[in-house]
């Protein structure tokens, strides 16, 4: 029974391996994470995923082969790869990457050299070592017996005779093609990563009449990746989409890591002083490396290094990434190669629009007696007669208003995804100019008179409105102007003059819940 099992492994290793170092180009296609809704991208660990496509020249034997595809995304899907030009068999995520914990791993049961500092001399000896042990700690046995590396506090290092070939500087995929004719072949591989993700800013500049807004739209694109995809062609794609767990296999990513990863101190008895000892608790482990903050890195925006907070600045867009219809998708494309760096964001603008038509409204909610502090928004419509028109990805939205000394930063708001003809609210900051003096005088049998004074101490009149829940336990009636209904709340709107005052009267019913 021995025989029939080993002999297909022993014919699929000798089978020739082809190694494609990297691709000659590359589509990269962020998605964004429908599970984030409008919260905000996390930059460190981004949590949606990217399509990416390489484009490889291969020159292929007789037969059947298995290729051996170096450079790919440290976050691949293995089971969403998709290979075309060559029949593929069979596939493989080698997760042995070339780093310390690797090293070790390939070694264990073999002998190394051990260079340390001898606590008697302080010179730097060497001499040899078996590795025992090495799944949370360095073992090793020399001619002084068994002991556990980097306990010591001196230096110590362990010295390899080289590198398996086994392990790898780079992510790496290998598929076994099928029995095929051989020769020079151009295949492209297809493959789903995790840790990518993108986000929509919108920075607005409101006219000083508050009735128009010039709009600037962002991409950002973040990988938290540690391949580098150089001269891609890049795009984006808004709209939510349906994952399966598959595609959210993020085993690649902790594999690297683990392979990254060696405790060098946890373990380690005794540690610290002696008042320490009763605790019981070892010191805590070195963060991996994908816990690094990137907060401090560049921002690249379209090719050239800019600081995060010059995008706002008034300056001409080079390039804008088109929109394309992807089924009720939308594609933003790129129009240049750009390249999509490793653990890194990159912004590109896709939205330049001049004199958007809306309005500035000053927004109150009536609670159970007296209104809340009023709030400042823009609204619009996202319709082409008012200088828009396109679909609008959630994120988030800033706004300045040029003033006589200079352009001035008004506040910033949230969005969900927004379609063409759907009208928009963007609530900025609370109000200053605007204030309420609510009254109210009891009538008996749990029936409150209102009295709202409204007081405007703006140059220009402003749009004001006050949103009566329905379901929100007392009854409001006794309007002296009209309401609009919308879903769930009755809405009271007026115009309030330059630096004037208006008074609203309506009484309430309802006993507190």
């Amino acid at each position: 029974m021995i025989l029939p099992l080993w002999a297909p492994l022993a014919a699929r290793a000798q089978l020739p391996v082809v190694i494609s170092s990297g691709p000659d180009k590359v589509a990269v296609t962020l998605y964004r994470d429908p599970e984030r809704g409008e919260a905000p991208l996390d930059r460190d660990e981004p949590g949606a995923f990217a399509l990416i496509a390489e484009t490889r020249t291969v020159m292929l034997p007789p037969g059947e082969a298995v290729i051996r595809f170096e450079g790919v995304a440290s976050g691949i899907v293995p089971q969403s790869a998709i290979l075309f030009g060559a029949p593929p068999r069979e596939r493989n995520r080698d997760a042995a990457l070339l780093s310390q914990k690797g090293l070790v791993d390939a070694f264990t049961g073999q002998r190394v050299i051990l260079r340390r500092t001898d606590p008697a001399s302080g010179r730097t000896v060497e001499e040899s070592a078996t590795v025992r042990s090495a799944a949370d700690r360095l073992v090793v046995t020399t001619m002084r017996g068994v002991e556990a590396l980097y306990c010591s506090g001196l230096h110590q290092t362990l010295l390899y005779p080289g590198a398996p070939a086994t392990l790898s500087a780079k992510p790496v995929l290998t598929m076994t093609t099928r029995d095929q004719p051989g020769g020079p072949a151009t295949i492209t591989l297809a493959y789903i990563a995790t840790g990518f993700d993108w986000d929509a800013t919108y920075v607005g500049t409101l006219a000083p009449h508050g009735q128009s807004l010039d709009l600037l739209g962002w991409l950002t694109l973040a990988s938290a990746d540690d391949t580098s995809f150089a001269d891609a062609t890049a795009s984006a794609i808004a709209g939510r989409v349906n994952r399966s767990e598959d595609s959210r296999d993020d085993s690649g990513e902790r594999a690297r890591e683990e392979a990254r990863y060696l405790n060098r101190f946890s373990a380690c008895w005794p540690a610290g002083t002696t008042s320490d000892l009763g605790s019981g608790t070892p010191p805590p482990p070195a963060p991996p490396p994908m816990a690094m903050m990137m907060a401090g890195e560049d921002i690249v925006v379209t090719a050239q290094r800019r600081q995060e907070g010059m995008l706002s600045a008034p300056a001409p867009v080079a390039v804008v990434a088109r929109a394309e219809n992807l089924g009720d998708l939308k594609l933003y494309r790129i129009p240049v190669p750009v390249t999509v760096a490793a653990r890194a964001q990159k912004q590109v603008a896709f939205l330049v629009k001049q004199k958007v038509k809306g309005s500035l409204v000053y927004r109150t909610e009536m609670r159970w007696e007296e209104p809340d502090d009023p709030r400042m928004l823009f609204r619009f419509r996202n319709g082409r007669k008012d200088g828009l028109g396109d679909p609008l990805p959630a994120g988030r939205a800033v706004l300045y208003q040029d003033s006589p000394w200079g352009r001035m930063y008004v506040g910033e708001s949230t969005t969900g995804d927004k379609t063409v003809d759907e009208e928009v609210e963007w609530s900025f900051a609370q109000a200053s100019n605007l204030t309420l003096e609510p009254e109210q005088e009891e009538a008996g049998k749990g029936i409150l008179h209102h009295n709202l004074v409204v007081r405007n101490a703006n140059p220009f009149p402003i749009r004001f409105e006050i949103d009566f829940p329905a379901n929100g336990g007392r009854l409001f009636s006794g309007f002296s102007g009209r309401l609009t209904k919308k879903p769930g709340k009755q809405v009271w709107a007026m115009t309030v003059p330059a630096n004037g005052t208006i008074r609203l009267r309506f009484r309430s019913a309802g006993q507190p819940n």
